[in-house]
């Protein structure tokens, strides 16, 4: 994960932890804006951002649809009227690990999955006998 957005996420948490609840929504939507332009999706509003994810096959629906509520939050958070219905804090702490089931799919899963596939492959090579009968890699 880009060190950027790594930042970005850990501020909402920090932001949450110590109640500042607007905060750690509004930092949640800049990591789900973050994330799309990481992935080479810079053009459109943040809408056409996270449908763009979905599009290119780089979320699944319910994380796209979890993105949108970390949206829909961090636009009320950033436009709405604070003073006649605020966030609260059990609605901010699911607006947080929403952005963390973002982080989850984007870039996280990938990495371990990549990740486990080279450890295979170089079990496989490691263990793969050649004509005469010797591992691979051995003298």
């Amino acid at each position: 994960m880009p060190k950027a957005i790594a930042a970005a996420a850990a501020e909402a948490h920090s932001s949450l932890r110590v109640g500042n609840i607007q905060a750690a929504v509004l930092m949640a939507r800049t990591t789900v804006e973050a994330t799309a332009k990481a992935k080479g999706i810079t053009s459109g509003n943040l809408v056409a951002k996270i449908d763009a994810l979905y599009a290119q096959h780089l979320i699944y629906e319910h994380v796209r649809d979890a993105a949108h509520e970390v949206r829909f939050a961090g636009n009320d958070a950033a436009h709405g009227d604070l003073v006649d219905d605020p966030i609260n804090t059990e609605e901010a702490e699911s607006i947080v690990e929403l952005m963390d089931m973002l982080l989850e799919g984007v870039f996280i899963a990938p990495a371990k999955t990549a990740a486990q596939a080279a450890a295979r492959q170089a079990r496989k090579n490691t263990t793969t006998v050649s004509a005469n009968g010797t591992a691979a890699g051995s003298p």
